[in-house]
Formats: structure tokens, sequence, C-alpha cells
């Protein structure tokens, strides 16, 4: 196993990949420098793979060969891929593919888009997500922000973009297993992506400069690698306490003996079940019409399912097999159905009668912050659900 690389040879991370995190807890870049000795080895074979689904995709943009021996999932998933970028485009358009450029917050750093494409009247990029685990949003998400805020710049140095220029930013995560979906797409202006590209560059320099600040978030802390060493992080899991509660300041894991830590995997399922009780109480409030204070209700996820099983079942055994159908359950959902069935010949009768036998159903209530940029559900007029703006 390689050794850990010194903190003296390790420069703060203000990459893409971790803008999620700086942009919202600017001490975390230094913080993570200072204490890299003592964070666990940061190896995957997630990453790996991720990297040959990257290199199969762009080939096949390209119009290259594939890698040999490339497995078939992989290579139906980057199919799907490059078919969604090139939705749309047409002769005159640019393609870009993996291209490698300077941020446009920090030229000395490079970023790497896997897929762009400027139209006379759009632009369009895109970024292939090869986890299972993991939902990726494109709403909001600053790596895709830094790359289109970057690849445009360099663009806008031989052509003209003007303000309201449609921009599209698009992840195409084709296996996540928690959203059958594979596109998230955020549609926003030339404008408008300038104004949140300047808000990261705002970051950026303050951490450059030393003016940071430890600031504990979900998103933030979720993938920090320095959460365990992080009294801020542990401090924030405490505070909402009642003081009489807050006995004890959480120390770093590898500080515990093994009594010590007995004990607290003993409690694990307790204190769960009390932070479960506490979520269900504020759900039960809100929905009952209670002001909110700090908390609000935003529209759940939900996975496309069929109407009925047994007439979906029926219809797609005229192109698929029992086994293709059946794998682990008693039917594949509508999004596998439509993977097994792409390059098919489909008549037109074929698929609207699939289509008439699928249905989305509203995502259940979700607790989020006030500051999730999702809209809040209204329950306060006769039980009716209905959008408010955003808060």
């Amino acid at each position: 196993m390689p050794s850990m690389p010194s903190p003296r040879n390790k420069v703060i991370d203000l990459g893409p990949s971790a803008s999620h995190r700086w942009s919202t807890c600017t001490a975390s870049p230094q913080f993570i420098v200072n204490n890299w000795e003592k964070l666990p080895e940061d190896r995957s074979i997630f990453a790996d793979e991720g990297t040959a689904a990257h290199t199969v995709a762009s080939a096949l943009l390209l119009n290259q060969p594939v890698p040999e021996g490339t497995p078939a999932e992989m290579l139906a998933h980057a199919g799907g891929f490059r078919d969604f970028v090139l939705t749309g485009f047409e002769e005159g358009d640019l393609l870009e593919v993996e291209t490698k450029l300077p941020l446009f917050y920090l030229p000395s750093r490079n970023g790497i888009v896997d897929a762009a494409v400027m139209a006379p009247d759009r632009v369009a990029i895109s970024d292939l997500k090869y986890g299972v685990g993991v939902s990726v949003e494109a709403d909001r998400n600053t790596q895709l922000a830094i790359y289109a805020e970057s690849l445009i710049q360099r663009w806008e140095m031989i052509s003209t973009f003007d303000k309201d220029m449609p921009v599209d930013l698009s992840i195409y995560q084709p296996r996540d297993r928690n959203n059958p979906e594979p596109v998230r797409t955020w549609s926003l202006t030339r404008g408008d992506l300038g104004a949140f590209a300047s808000g990261l560059s705002d970051r950026a320099r303050e951490i450059q400069s030393g003016k940071v600040e430890f600031k504990p978030s979900p998103t933030a802390c979720k993938f920090c690698p320095a959460k365990g060493l992080c009294s801020a992080y542990a401090h924030e899991g405490l505070v909402a306490l009642p003081p009489e509660a807050r006995i004890i300041e959480l120390p770093h894991p590898g500080t515990l003996s093994r009594e010590q830590r007995i004990k607290v995997l003993k409690a694990k399922k307790v204190l769960g079940d009390w932070l479960e009780a506490v979520e269900n109480q504020e759900v039960a409030e809100l929905m009952a019409g209670a002001e909110s204070m700090g908390m609000k209700l935003v529209e759940g996820k939900s996975n496309r399912e069929w109407k009925d099983e047994d007439a979906a079942s029926t219809l797609l055994s005229n192109h698929l097999s029992y086994d293709e159908m059946h794998p682990r359950k008693p039917l594949i959902s509508p999004h596998a159905a439509e993977v097994l069935l792409k390059g098919a010949t489909l008549s037109t009768r074929f698929s609207n009668r699939m289509g008439k036998l699928i249905t989305k159903p509203e995502g259940k209530p979700t607790l989020v912050t006030e500051d999730d940029h999702r809209q809040a559900l209204d329950f306060s007029s006769e039980n009716q659900l209905t959008r408010l703006g955003d808060i």
C-alpha cells in the first residue's frame, strides 16, 4: 500500500470536483492540508471504473474504436451518453469532447469537460457520472458551473454570447440506483451562469487570501475526508441539543478505546431512532400548516412505475425474453425496459401503448433546510398541495 503524501507536498484543493465543499466551507481546504497525514487513504475501484467509462464514451463520441474487453453494460451506458450529447446536433455545430482547459478562477489548474456542444442558439455541456450509490443533481451544481464558465470564457475569445443565450448543463448518470431517470438538466442563461460563477470566484479568492471560516453543512461535509477530525462538524451535531444534553465533545474515532467504541455503537440505534422521531414530528407540524422555522417540506423523488404490471409484461414479451423482463423481481422498471429496447425496431403503436402504461407518482414530502433551492410544498390551504415560488 503506498504511503500517504507529506502535507508539505500537498496543496490546497480548489478543483471543480471539491467545489461543493470549498464554496461553502472555505476553511476546509487548508484544514485538510494541515491534517493530511491523519486522513484515511482515498482509494476506490469505482473511480477506476468511472475513468474507464469516460474513455469509452469519448471514443464513441469521436467515432473511434473502444478499448478491447469493454463490458457490454459499460458500452451500452456510454452509448446512451453519446446519443444524449448528440441529440439535436446539426451540421455546423461545434462538438468538444474530453476538453482540457484552465479554470476561469484559477488558470494554473485545469479541468476536463466531458462533452460540450455550441450551436447558434444554445450551449449544452454534459457530464457523465458512472456511480450507482449517490445521486448527482445538475441544478446549481458547482462542478458543472465551473466547467461551463471556463469553457464559455474560452469560446468568448472568438465569439460573442448574448447574456440571454440559453445554457443547458446536464448530468448523465445511467446507473443511479436511487433515480432511474439518467438525465438531470439545469437550464439557465449566459448571464445567470456568469453571476453564479462570480460567487464561486469570490470564494476561491477568500480561500487564497486566508479569509476563511468553518461552515458545516450536509452538502459540504458529506464527502469531506477530514470530517472525523473537525470540531466544527462535531459541534454542528450537538449544538441543537438542550444544554443539559450536550455532555460530550465528539472525539476523533481513532482516539477511542475499544470499550468506548462499543458504548458508542450501542447508542447508535437509540440516537438514530430519536432523530427520526424528531424529524417525523416536524414533518407532521409542517403538514398541518405550521409556519416554517428554518425547515421546509419539498417534493421528494419518485420513480416511474407500471400502471399495470401484467399488461406491461404482456406487451414487453413481444421484444424481450422472460429472463430479461424478470431478472430479480416481478418485472423490470420502465427505465430498464427502455435500455433493453434501445436499438430495437419498435412500432409507433407499441411505443404509444408502452407510454400509456407508465406513470410517475408524486414524491413523498421530504424535510430540508430553508436554504435548499427546491420549491416548498404548501399545506396551508384546505390541505391542497400547491407549489410556492423559490424561497
